[in-house]
């Protein structure tokens, strides 16, 4: 199967061009729907597509970008990497007997429960 965007010659049940990595699909020449490499009749339109495999491939819509030059970039042509050291607290908490606790209780009371919990734990870490 040839690539129509490289024009390599995969081998005929190669998914991807081998050369340049576009994906590879076979379209039936009647109806653009696709078909599997077995296949003799598009299961779409009942096209024979036994005889035109050959000829029928085509890009996805996924296709990639065509290949791009390389751009000649110089030092100066470069921003410079601006940052900002933070300093961040990271908390990691485990409410013990939260499952126990949850599986008794109603869900507007877990709520407010570990609310209560997080907004006094949120006041110590603030400070």
């Amino acid at each position: 199967m040839q690539c129509p965007q490289c024009q390599f010659e995969n081998r005929e049940d190669a998914k991807f061009c081998k050369k340049c990595g576009n994906k590879l699909e076979r379209l039936c020449p009647s109806c653009s729907h696709p078909y599997q490499v077995d296949s003799l009749f598009c299961d779409e339109c009942g096209c024979d597509i036994g005889s035109a495999k050959e000829t029928s491939s085509a890009i996805s819509e996924t296709e990639s970008p065509p290949h791009q030059p390389a751009v000649d970039i110089k030092p100066n042509d470069v921003a410079p990497i601006d940052g900002e050291r933070k300093y961040v607290t990271v908390l990691f908490s485990d409410l013990s007997g939260y499952t126990a606790m949850s599986e008794k209780l109603d869900p507007e009371e877990i709520k407010e429960i570990t609310s209560r919990i997080f907004g006094e734990v949120s006041k110590i870490v603030a400070n």
